[in-house]
């Protein structure tokens, strides 16, 4: 495991940045090599808003931007390796206060960030963190355990001689030495889940699985354990991809877990791609789209660290033409349409320092370009040179920061960049300056150094940090009186840092329509913000939730109505809209025009009085979606004025007692004492 953990712990960094940027430059960063002359370093106006240590140990996941309790302000939930679980306020930096936040977690570790479903059918979000040995531990938003729905990924079972035949067995061939329930002359090999899995549609989480024995999970004297002899330990290693249906567990937790303790696994499904000698680990975020874009089921796209790229469905099925082989595969596979053909590409790059480009619908290769050196974040989409065409960044740990054509994979101009040190995370894409053409990039290398690099290097600045970080940098608008956005990076020593510009942005710039927009088109509130997050641009889909219903507090009756909007740059792209209760679909429209024009939606309250997160999301035929959510209260008001009716007669009586009897002389009521004897 500890081998496993440096390769993970290399790209897990997150930093925080934001809009306007005045950086502080030392000497040690003026003096950075590579910078060409003609680079004029600009004055973002940017500094440390807050800064709190939450562990000990590194971030090995970025964490998660939203809005926990329904304040209205954004709060970031964090999960670093080990040690704790905690939630801070977005505005202060500091623990989320009146809630049970933060929680120990100190004998289990994790590769993940938390993600948000209502398990316990409530209306509103709770948190899932998974840990690196493959459990689901539930909390409510004031950090409250559910232990009643933790789950555990099951151990499949493995033949205990396999490798005295083979030294690889392909997934065709798994049947014959893997099984998913135990049988003899079979042994359990250890489920390890080594990155974020996707929540799919609200309704289904996947998982990349790695199997293998790992030296922390086993300290035998003699070397000895399931495998049988020392010797043995070592071989056996299975990637594989889980599916766990959230609705049949709900529904297997509401009837009770079985009577002899063992957990019931119908709910989950894993599917088997490889048996190796050599390890073989599934190390990335899988991405899950519709390659045929047309809105139906969605593929399951999985790199593994042999080489091999799959491509199944949520019933375990392989797509024709896959898998392919590459060398080790390093990062998450990007989706997008780079040629404007209307299918999407796959970007896979290996460890050979090779980027490939190839048809999802085909698997045929497009192009392949050698950068030299690994990228452990993957790849990220954008429009670079602004030709109509979208690009390929990447970031590798030889330091540099390369550019590619979408459309044929050549090294763009001005490319690559030399940071001069190994660069760990993604180049978060943003734009600091929206009247000016060019994108900026954002990104942190090995020395602690923040660069913030316009993509057509005409600006660049940097700033000197006191870590680094292995994971991602993330952008929101956390702090809401700041003006711009805020950047948020989680360092190596376990600490998060929010950077901004400082300074209080006016109220019409809060409410304005186009800065709500603009904000959502930056925001990078997660690595997984949602499960196919690949590219930034300006003109990308939103959807918003009218103002006004966002201003409500309070709704009474039996039904909410509000309205929508989604801005496209495609007014005649359609979209399939859903509207979730907590994590319950209550509402779903068909082959919605991105028109911008508003659409009234009308959805019936809970039964009960209470509170509820409304999720409105938007999907396109590839099943890319876009969110926007509120939190409300439900005819609590009414509940509240239904126990002063219940009072009222006692209240009456007593009043009509007083005024026709005055106040008695000793008491209404028999009254003991105790005796002075006792």
């Amino acid at each position: 495991m500890r081998a496993v953990r440096n390769i993970i712990l290399h790209y897990i960094f997150v930093i925080i940045i934001l809009f306007d940027i005045d950086l502080v430059l030392t000497e040690e960063t003026k003096n950075i090599k590579n910078v060409a002359a003609q680079q004029r370093r600009c004055s973002y106006k940017i500094r440390k808003l807050w800064q709190t240590d939450i562990s000990s140990f590194p971030f090995a996941a970025s964490p998660l931007v939203t809005d926990i309790d329904g304040d209205g302000g954004l709060d970031i939930v964090a999960a670093p390796f080990g040690e704790t679980l905690a939630v801070i306020e977005g505005e202060t930096g500091k623990y989320l206060h009146d809630t049970s936040w933060p929680q120990h977690n100190l004998d289990k570790s994790v590769h993940s960030s938390a993600l948000q479903f209502d398990i316990d059918g409530d209306g509103i979000l709770d948190l899932l963190f998974v840990t690196s040995q493959g459990e689901g531990l539930f909390y409510t938003s004031l950090g409250h355990a559910l232990p009643k729905y933790t789950f555990q990924l099951p151990a499949p079972y493995v033949h205990s001689s396999w490798f005295r035949d083979s030294h690889f067995v392909h997934y065709q061939n798994l049947r014959n030495y893997v099984s998913f329930t135990e049988k003899p002359g079979y042994i359990p090999v250890d489920p390890h889940v080594l990155s974020t899995p996707v929540l799919y549609n609200m309704s289904h989480l996947i998982f990349p699985v790695s199997c293998f024995y790992s030296d922390d999970d086993y300290n035998t004297t003699d070397g000895r354990g399931p495998w049988g002899e020392r010797k043995f330990k070592n071989k056996f290693y299975l990637a594989a991809v889980a599916v766990l249906d959230l609705n049949a567990f709900m529904m297997f937790v509401g009837h009770g877990r079985n009577k002899d303790g063992q957990q019931e696994v119908s709910f989950i499904k894993m599917f088997f791609l490889e048996l190796s000698e050599s390890p073989v680990f599934n190390l990335f975020t899988p991405t899950v789209i519709d390659i045929d874009g047309k809105f139906g089921p969605p593929e399951i796209i999985t790199g593994l660290s042999s080489g091999q790229l799959y491509v199944l469905s949520l019933e375990g099925s392989h797509r024709a033409g896959f898998p392919l082989t590459f060398a080790n595969i390093s990062g998450r596979v990007s989706a997008a349409d780079l040629n404007d053909d209307g299918d999407l590409e796959l970007v896979v790059l290996d460890a050979k320092g090779t980027a490939h480009c190839l048809s999802s619908k085909t698997a045929q290769l497009m192009w392949s370009t050698e950068i030299g050196g690994t990228s452990f974040a993957g790849s990220v989409v954008t429009n670079i040179d602004y030709d109509n065409y979208l690009d390929v960044v990447v970031a590798t740990d030889q330091g540099k920061v390369f550019a590619l054509s979408g459309v044929n994979g050549t090294i763009l101009p001005h490319y690559p960049f030399k940071a001069g040190r190994r660069i760990v995370g993604h180049v978060l894409v943003t734009k600091f300056n929206v009247i000016k053409n060019a994108n900026d990039l954002v990104f942190l290398s090995d020395d602690g150094i923040l660069h913030i690099l316009a993509a057509d290097h005409s600006c660049l600045s940097q700033m000197a940090l006191a870590d680094s970080s292995f994971v991602d940098i993330l952008t929101y608008n956390v702090v809401g009186m700041n003006r711009g956005m805020e950047l948020i990076v989680s360092t190596s020593d376990g600490s998060l840092i929010c950077l901004g510009s400082g300074m209080e942005s006016s109220l019409e710039e809060r409410v304005d329509l186009e800065y709500s927009i603009l904000s959502k088109r930056l925001a990078y509130p997660s690595d997984t913000a949602t499960h196919n997050n690949f590219y930034f641009s300006l003109l990308k889909p939103v959807i918003l939730i009218d103002e006004a219903t966002k201003l409500l507090k309070e709704v009474t009756g039996s039904f909410l109505e509000f309205t929508v909007n989604i801005f496209n740059s495609l007014p005649s792209q359609k979209f399939h809209l859903k509207v979730y209760l907590g994590s319950h679909l209550v509402h779903t429209v068909d082959q919605v025009s991105g028109d911008n024009s508003p659409l009234s939606i009308n959805i019936r309250t809970p039964e009960q009085p209470g509170q509820a997160h409304i999720v409105v999301a938007v999907y396109d035929q590839f099943g890319f979606v876009y969110t926007d959510s509120i939190f409300l209260k439900f005819n609590q008001l009414i509940l509240l004025d239904l126990q002063w009716l219940v009072l009222a007669p006692f209240i009456a009586m007593i009043i009509i007692l007083l005024v026709n009897h005055g106040f008695p002389a000793k008491d209404l009521l028999p009254v003991t004492f105790p005796s002075k004897s006792k």
